[in-house]
């Protein structure tokens, strides 16, 4: 589930993708911005929009994390 927080005249959707090989919860971020000439119950509306697709990239896997190759290698050997 996504979370919404307001942050100035933007607002921040944060989406938890699970949990890494390590135990640690793997969260994912991205910030949208309303159209200056959107209404109050346009914004929301399209807030909760770009939340589920965003929330929907996540869990389908088009957004990864950054990994350094060394990261990489080591996880690839342990599993």
């Amino acid at each position: 589930m996504a979370t919404i927080r307001k942050r100035g005249n933007s607002y921040q959707i944060r989406v938890s993708c699970g949990y890494d090989t390590l135990g640690n919860q793997v969260e994912h971020s991205m910030t949208w911005k309303p159209n200056p000439k959107m209404t109050e119950k346009q914004i929301q509306k399209e807030l909760n929009k770009q939340a589920v697709m965003f929330e929907e990239a996540c869990i389908s896997g088009q957004i990864s994390t950054v990994m350094k190759f060394q990261e990489f290698v080591e996880q690839w050997f342990e599993e």
